[in-house]
């Protein structure tokens, strides 16, 4: 007995040969009598078809024939690639007709009549998310001396997407004005990347409740003309805020806050922050910004696991605002999971001290996230001081930041003051608790591969230890240097070496 899926065999052969003649058949004879056979498809499975296609492709398929011309506006996901003109983007949504559950627009040197042409239209169509991406090549506004030409430009009115869901709008510093009035309902994430606030609306107002009453994730980074920011929300639980130009006062009352960012937004204010903070549910705490506990209050925050301060810089003067701030975050307390600490060196040090010895004290901690912007000095005395003061820690993420200045040099001059302080290297220093290690950049010079050497001395119960290479390492290098590395492991640890290219597929790897 032959079973008809074997397809090994003659028979198998033969029914197959018999099928694709009578196919062939069926086809010539349909092509004979003008049938169309792909119109006949449900209307599902023709969305599906389309879906394959880009959007302009998908809605030309509509001079096909009568049946045809609605079919693309069945599709709940619109992509528009710089339209020459902004209006078809409006024509296009006031034609379609089917549940909008996503929408991608991505423009070059919009302006906000160009905005307002397809926006208003988009607010009453969508159901979904919107992501918008205003490509620039000439960043109008975007320096300090452009002011005058970027309210000139004046600003398009961002409509209350009623039932969008998630908004994430690139403007290249495009004038956005906040409504004064109206509901986000089903906002659960807004993200607002180089964006220039006009008013009369205001942004604390339009995202906090009851105007905004399901959001959960805010990102506002690389902003202009925001100088007071106040949020009060049940629902909020993920806040991050970069490089808000201007912000004088921040105010944030979010009972459900589990991850708050501040980064470079009283950085460049001449007086000090002011800002209250009230989330005594906070799990992580970036506060990568100027810190006085006089003006800045966080509140209880006894849940707290993850905090970053600013960075310290390593050779400075005692009055350093940088390092005042870090140790005002840090002295409050006593006892944290994970602790990222970034330790800095400027370019020139010939003209400041040594100043580590300022950070008299560390939290208990669990995790330690070592930054160095080393800017190619001996960092090894700094390191080692911060080791000392956590000597308990079960794992080490040493991550090494790229120079901030493009060195003429490989290695900082001749009888620099960072090579002053070099005994660290045979004081006694034993991490009895140290578990893992993770380095992230490792570009192989002699100060780290020092360093990492003294780590397997120091860290007697280490057991493993995973290194990802710096981009600018050669195959050829990191094959030396991982020898170099192996050679220091102890025959219990566990090593595992990666290039660049193995840590950003790592990054972007999707969760279980």
């Amino acid at each position: 007995m032959e079973l008809g899926g074997g397809g090994g065999g003659g028979g198998g052969g033969e029914s197959a040969a018999k099928r694709a003649r009578l196919s062939s058949g069926d086809a010539d004879s349909a092509a004979a009598t003008g049938e169309d056979r792909l119109s006949a498809l449900p209307e599902d499975v023709l969305v599906c078809i389309l879906l394959h296609l880009t959007t302009s492709a998908a809605a030309r398929t509509s001079v096909l024939s009568r049946h045809w011309r609605r079919i693309w506006a069945l599709l709940p996901v619109l992509c528009f690639r710089y339209p020459p003109d902004p209006r078809q983007i409006g024509r296009a949504l006031e034609a379609h007709e089917a549940a909008l559950l996503r929408l991608y627009v991505c423009t070059q040197d919009a302006d906000p009549d160009s905005m307002s042409a397809w926006l208003p239209v988009a607010a009453r169509r969508l159901s979904g998310g919107l992501l918008f991406h205003n490509v620039v090549v000439r960043e109008r506004g975007a320096q300090e001396g452009d002011e005058e030409e970027a309210a000139q430009s004046g600003a398009f009115e961002l409509p209350c997407l009623e039932r969008a869901t998630e908004v994430l709008l690139h403007l290249g510093f495009l004038g956005l004005a906040v409504p004064p009035a109206g509901v986000f309902a089903r906002l659960t994430r807004l993200c607002l990347v180089r964006v220039r606030l006009y008013g009369p609306g205001d942004l604390g107002d339009a995202v906090s409740w009851p105007r905004c009453p399901c959001l959960q994730k805010l990102t506002v980074s690389d902003a202009r003309g925001l100088d007071n920011l106040a949020i009060h929300s049940d629902s909020l639980w993920q806040v991050e805020l970069i490089d808000l130009r201007g912000l004088q006062q921040l105010n944030i009352v979010a009972p459900a806050l589990k991850e708050l960012k501040v980064k470079h937004c009283f950085f460049y204010s001449p007086s000090k922050p002011v800002a209250s903070i009230t989330a005594p549910q906070l799990a992580t705490l970036r506060w990568m910004d100027p810190y006085d506990p006089s003006s800045v209050h966080l509140g209880e925050m006894s849940h707290l696991r993850l905090l970053r301060p600013f960075f310290f810089v390593v050779y400075g003067n005692d009055s350093y605002a940088h390092n005042q701030s870090c140790l005002s975050l840090l002295r409050p307390f006593k006892v944290i999971k994970h602790l990222i600490l970034t330790l800095a060196y400027l370019w020139d040090i010939d003209d400041y001290q040594y100043v580590m010895e300022d950070m008299t004290m560390l939290p208990d901690i669990t995790i330690l996230h070592l930054n160095i912007l080393a800017n190619k000095h001996a960092f090894g005395a700094s390191a080692f001081h911060a080791l000392r003061m956590c000597s308990g820690i079960r794992k080490l993420m040493l991550e090494f930041l790229a120079p901030t200045v493009v060195e003429a040099q490989t290695t900082c001059p001749p009888g620099c003051i960072c090579g002053e302080h070099q005994n660290w290297e045979t004081e006694h220093l034993v991490l009895n608790h140290l578990k893992e290690v993770e380095i992230t950049r490792m570009r192989g010079s002699e100060h780290e591969v020092t360093f990492v050497k003294h780590l397997f001395i120091w860290g007697t119960a280490l057991e493993k230890m995973m290194v990802f290479f710096d981009k600018s390492v050669t195959e050829s290098a990191a094959k030396e240097l991982s020898q170099v590395l192996r050679s220091f492991a102890r025959p219990e640890i566990r090593m595992e070496i990666h290039t660049y290219l193995d840590m950003v597929m790592m990054m972007y790897e999707p969760e279980d």
